[in-house]
């Protein structure tokens, strides 16, 4: 799913002043999302996890990708659980890529995601295949935000290979395999004004 996101954002109209912008990943994982966005260009990148390992491998990777010497500049780490109440940082952007492991945390997605929109933030989620938290994400969603315009669409992903891969996202994952391959990923893009008025 972190390819799709990436692909996503990096491909549509709304990235003209990315520049100028700051994109908040929840979950980051791989740190995929995040290193091709500022290698894109955004102006700044704040990648969160509740574990720190993928924020130590993410720090490593953005200090020492081949030709980028200030990708570390942009990118800045934090230590965030999306299942508590501390408040999202501000981003115009919000994006998550494969959080949704199980319902809760689905459910969890949901309330960031509200919160996010009404702060005024696009936010961008993508899930991929057999993911049991993404019904609970959109029971959750509905329930907060009657009325709310929401849809997964599918768009093209690719699986990930690697041990980095497989320490991230566990063994067995369906988003991984030896030899990377085409996985069809359900993606959402929500502007706050998916938000009903009177809501």
């Amino acid at each position: 799913a972190a390819s799709a996101v990436a692909n996503h954002l990096l491909s549509t109209e709304d990235n003209k002043d990315i520049g100028q912008q700051t994109l908040l990943e929840l979950g980051t994982g791989t740190g995929l999302v995040s290193l091709a966005a500022a290698r894109a260009g955004y102006g700044k990148v704040i990648a969160t996890d509740y574990e720190t390992v993928p924020l130590k491998l993410l720090e490593y990777s953005a200090a020492n990708l081949n030709g980028e010497d200030d990708l570390n500049l942009r990118i800045r780490t934090a230590k965030l659980d999306i299942c508590d109440d501390t408040p999202l940082p501000d981003a115009d952007i919000v994006c998550a890529a494969d959080i949704m492991y199980e319902p809760k945390t689905g459910r969890a997605t949901a309330h960031r995601t509200v919160e996010a929109l009404k702060r005024g933030s696009r936010v961008v989620i993508g899930c991929s295949p057999g993911r049991p938290g993404r019904p609970a994400f959109l029971e959750e969603l509905r329930e907060l935000v009657p009325g709310i315009d929401a849809e997964f669409v599918d768009a093209e992903g690719t699986t990930c290979s690697g041990p980095r891969h497989e320490l991230i996202c566990g063994e067995g994952s369906t988003s991984i395999s030896e030899k990377p391959k085409m996985l069809l990923v359900a993606l959402m893009d929500l502007e706050p004004s998916a938000i009903p008025q009177n809501s």
